[in-house]
C-alpha cells in the first residue's frame, strides 16, 4: 500500500471529513528522500464557514499521517506571517505539494499565492536590527568567553544554544530563511534543499563558510573562533556595538 492509498483510508476515516473541500499532501514523500523516520505531511482544506482548525497524527498501515486542518483564509494568513518573519516552510509546503482533492479550486489557488511569496525573496521584508538585539549577542559572547576559559563542562550546551539565536540573526540581514535542521544542508547541498525546501542558493560563500565552521567545528576553540568572527560580522554590518555606549529605552508595560 503505498502513502496514497493511506491517505485515502486516513480521509475516509476522518472524523470532520463532511467539512472537507481540499487535500493537499506535502514533505519527504512528495519531495523526494523520505527517511524510516518521516512522516506524511497533510494539509486538510475546510469549507469557509468552519469556525475551528486542528492538528491531528495518526498511524495508518505503519505510515504516521500529520493533519493541519484549517479554512483557507487561515491557511494565507499563516503563510503571510511566514513571510514577514522571513521563514517560508508554510509557503514551501504548499507550493512543493502535490493536490490529492480540490472541490472548489481553493488548493491550487493557495499553490499559487505560495509560489508567489517565495517569489518576492522577502524583498519588501523590514529587517532592522534593534540595540538589545546586539547587546544581547555580546553577552552571549561574554558568557561563551567566561565558560572557555574557566572550561566549564556545560560549554557545549551554552555554545549551540547561543549559536542558534545568532545564526537567526546573521541570516535575517541577509534575509534568508533560517531553520536549524535545514541550514547546514542548504549550504553543503544548495540543488537538493532548494528542490526539497524552495531555499535559494546562499550568496555570500565565505559567511557560508563560516557558518558551516561553527556549526561542525570539532575543537571548542574553533567553535568560540566562529562565534566570536560571525558576532563582529554581525555587528559590522548592523553599524557596530560598543558596550560601553549601549543604551536601550523603551516604554514601560504597566
Amino acid at each position: 500500500m503505498n502513502w496514497r492509498e493511506k491517505l485515502e483510508k486516513f480521509l475516509n476515516d476522518f472524523k470532520y471529513k463532511d467539512d472537507v473541500i481540499g487535500v493537499l499532501a506535502c514533505g519527504s514523500y512528495i519531495t523526494g528522500k523520505p527517511t524510516s523516520h518521516s512522516d506524511l505531511d497533510v494539509h486538510i482544506i475546510l469549507k469557509k464557514d468552519c469556525d475551528y482548525r486542528l492538528r491531528t497524527t495518526k498511524f495508518v498501515d505503519g505510515l504516521l499521517i500529520e493533519c493541519f486542518v484549517n479554512p483557507a483564509d487561515q491557511i494565507r494568513k499563516y503563510m503571510q506571517e511566514d513571510y514577514n518573519e522571513i521563514q517560508q516552510s508554510s509557503m514551501n509546503q504548499f507550493a512543493t505539494g502535490v493536490i490529492v482533492r480540490d472541490d472548489l479550486g481553493e488548493v491550487a489557488k493557495l499553490k499559487e499565492e505560495a509560489k508567489a511569496l517565495l517569489a518576492k525573496k522577502f524583498c519588501d521584508v523590514d529587517n532592522s536590527v534593534s540595540e538589545l538585539t546586539k547587546y544581547a549577542i555580546w553577552d552571549m559572547l561574554d558568557d561563551l568567553e567566561d565558560a572557555y576559559k574557566e572550561k566549564k563542562s556545560d560549554f557545549d550546551f551554552i555554545y549551540y544554544n547561543n549559536l542558534n539565536y545568532l545564526l537567526s540573526s546573521v541570516l535575517k540581514l541577509y534575509k534568508y530563511p533560517y531553520g536549524k535542521k535545514v541550514i547546514l544542508g542548504a549550504l553543503t547541498n544548495p540543488a537538493l534543499y532548494k528542490q526539497k525546501y524552495s531555499l535559494p542558493k546562499f550568496e555570500d560563500e565565505d559567511v557560508g563558510k563560516l557558518i558551516i565552521q561553527s556549526i561542525t567545528a570539532k575543537s571548542k576553540k574553533k567553535r568560540l573562533n566562529a562565534f566570536r568572527d560571525l558576532a563582529n560580522l554581525f555587528w559590522n554590518r548592523t553599524g557596530g556595538f560598543e558596550i560601553n555606549t549601549f543604551e536601550f529605552k523603551s516604554a514601560t508595560e504597566i
